[in-house]
């Protein structure tokens, strides 16, 4: 490399590279752009790359550097983009090396382990700063200081997720940041009441996991055409979730989980014809869901469990044709199950079917309850899986036919309802299905033994209903405990300890299937 005098472009990205110092950095002192993210490197930050002067990229991220910047930093005044990420730097910020980065255009500081106080003015006052990320840090904001400067920024891109920060955010932070397209302050501890304003050209605004109370602003629902994201779940927000005046043509997912927010369903995102991801799980929302959920066709992930929603469950569902997730659970819904629901052609087809989402940037996720346990899929996530659960509601009547159509779906969760009938033997029918939970309901009959084909079937529970005969025996039900059968008097069989007909013997409708399997595998053996 000594001999390429004229080089300007270094990518030695991804590779094993362990000790920078090997290469003489000094001598390229023509080199504009150098990416060694994604190697080994330890210890320090390399000296000899201050040497560079005319350095304009810098790109460090993915490596194990540590311990505090090197002051000569400061030196290397022709950056525009710096990249420190996913390192293990650590000590006080440098504020102070950065300031003399008058040209800097991108900083990237974030997955590191630097601590103490730092105030947004140093970066304001970088005139060409369009893009800032200081997440995953243990910073603490100033955020007072902000309110009593003077200053105009032209970040567009501000992101300190998961840090320190606490107090309030300033009214006029749309005048400080007009230019900001992309604010993540999520996971800190923000509190008081949500700004009034903020820039109108923000597309992506994430205050997740914050101490924010009061109702949301009257500006976001009016002025922010251009949000693509919202994100304001987990903190302390009441009050009505949108008016009926309130527009947000181009808005792409919107989780306010977890907060307590009441009224109705919003009907204004009847205007909002882009959305793929609703996710208000945990508030307390009422009234008829049937009448207030408009039909988004768009839509692939609607998560409202854990409110107080009532009536029929929404036909309007079966609408919405590219739905994969739909979550209901935890309300007070009632009657029966739509018999249209083979109508959303995404539940029909194989899970594993990639499904393109909208990168919004959100690092906060939707909840589900997967495989049994609370999981968080992330808002960006590019392939999708077909779960319905409507469990903890009060419906009635019975599966209806065409949901054992839904070859697409992997969870299927009807739990503590007021279900009824024999379960039907055509559930054999969803393929992929990996959870099967029918448990609490007034099912009745014998467990057809065709079940037995879902062979993917990790979690299956029938307990608590009037179910009598034999318990299949055979693939992935030889897995399944005794809790998945608890309730039901009439069972018998493994994994019970009730014999069934006084003997631990097959039944003969068992002993000949059993008998079929093998002379077929003998037969193919020959």
């Amino acid at each position: 490399f000594r001999e390429l005098k004229h080089l300007r472009k270094l990518n030695l990205r991804d590779n094993f590279i362990r000790n920078g110092s090997n290469l003489w950095w000094g001598k390229y002192l023509s080199l504009y752009n150098l990416d060694l993210s994604g190697n080994k490197l330890q210890g320090n930050f390399p000296d000899s790359l201050c040497a560079n002067l005319f350095l304009r990229e810098l790109i460090l991220s993915r490596n194990n550097l540590f311990g505090s910047i090197n002051s000569c930093m400061g030196n290397m005044i022709s950056l525009r983009l710096l990249d420190l990420s996913e390192n293990q730097f650590n000590g006080s910020f440098p504020s102070l090396l950065i300031s003399n980065l008058t040209k800097i255009e991108s900083l990237v500081l974030s997955s590191n382990e630097f601590q103490g106080m730092i105030s947004l003015c140093v970066f304001a006052n970088l005139s060409r700063l369009s893009e800032l990320d200081i997440s995953f840090n243990h910073l603490e904001v100033d955020t007072e200081m902000m309110s009593q400067v003077n200053i105009t920024s032209k970040l567009t891109i501000l992101d300190i997720f998961d840090n320190f920060l606490r107090g309030t955010l300033p009214e006029d932070i749309n005048l400080n940041f007009s230019e900001l397209r992309h604010l993540d302050l999520s996971g800190n501890s923000f509190n008081g009441n949500l700004p009034m304003f903020f820039s109108d050209q923000l597309q992506m605004l994430d205050l997740s996991n914050n101490q924010f109370q009061g109702e949301i602003p009257y500006s976001i629902n009016s002025t922010m055409s251009c949000l693509l994201h919202l994100g304001l779940s987990r903190n302390n927000l009441t009050g009505d979730l949108f008016p009926k005046n309130s527009s947000l043509p181009n808005l792409r997912s919107l989780l306010l989980n977890n907060n307590r927010f009441s009224g109705t369903f919003p009907y204004a995102l009847s205007k909002s014809m882009k959305l793929r991801i609703i996710d208000i799980q945990n508030n307390e929302l009422s009234g008829e869901l049937s009448s207030y959920l408009p039909v988004l066709p768009k839509l692939k992930i609607l998560v409202l469990r854990g409110n107080q929603f009532e009536g029929q469950l929404p036909v309007k569902i079966c609408q919405m044709r590219d739905l994969h997730v739909l979550d209901l659970s935890e309300n007070d819904l009632s009657g029966d199950i739509p018999d249209c629901v083979d109508n959303v052609t995404s539940w029909l087809g194989r899970s594993e079917n990639a499904v393109t989402c909208i990168q919004d940037g959100s690092r906060n996720g939707t909840v589900f309850t997967y495989k049994g346990e609370r999981r968080i899929f992330e808002a960006g996530f590019s392939i999708l899986m077909g779960i319905i659960d409507v469990s903890c509601n009060r419906l009635a009547g019975k599966i209806p036919i065409q949901m054992t159509r839904l070859k697409g779906i992997i969870i299927l969760n009807v739990s503590n309802n007021l279900l009824t009938g024999q379960i039907p033997s055509s559930l054999v029918n969803l393929e992929n299905l990996e959870r099967l939970d029918l448990s609490h309901n007034n099912f009745f009959g014998v467990l057809p033994h065709e079940l037995v084909g879902l062979l993917f079937l990790e979690i299956f529970n029938v307990s608590f209903n009037n179910l009598s005969g034999m318990i299949p025996i055979a693939n992935q039900f030889v897995t399944f405990s005794s809790d998945s059968y608890l309730g039901n008097p009439d069972l018998c069989g493994q994994p019970l300890s009730i014999k069934c007909n006084g003997s631990t013997e097959t039944p003969p409708i068992y002993a000949r299937a059993e008998k079929s399997v093998s002379i077929m595998y003998f037969a193919v053996l020959i």
